[in-house]
């Protein structure tokens, strides 16, 4: 037999991979179908999708007011703060991004942390 032949026994391990799998999403299934009890309802429901209403509606306001309701006049304004940034130059940014070159550099050139604090000694002192 060369090295380069597939045992039997990989596909059938897999097939056993995949019916437990399988098994245990059944399980799952016939657990969570018969032997959980619906929550009570909560009691603040009511208020707030009253609450959900006010804020939409609130919002719909905001953006009547500010011109933003009509989708061409949104568009206007969308395109018109594009051109304004893009007349910007480019500046760099204090803010440092997690894992990115410029961090882990700033890491590299940082001072070693200080050491703990030294233990208590065993005996007392008086």
């Amino acid at each position: 037999m060369s090295p380069s032949d597939t045992s039997p026994k990989a596909g059938a391990t897999f097939q056993w991979v995949l019916g437990a799998f399988a098994s245990f999403a059944v399980l799952f299934w016939v657990i969570q179908t018969f032997f959980v009890t619906p929550g009570d309802a909560d009691p603040r429901a009511a208020e707030r999708l009253a609450n959900s209403a006010e804020i939409s509606a609130l919002q719909k306001d905001v953006l009547a007011k500010m011109g933003l309701s009509d989708p061409a006049k949104k568009a206007a304004v969308f395109d018109k703060t594009l051109q304004v940034l893009k007349t910007r130059p480019e500046s760099a940014s204090g803010q440092v991004v997690p894992g990115s070159p410029t961090q882990l550099k700033q890491a590299a050139e940082a001072p070693p942390a200080a050491g703990a604090a030294p233990a208590p000694s065993a005996t007392p002192q008086n």
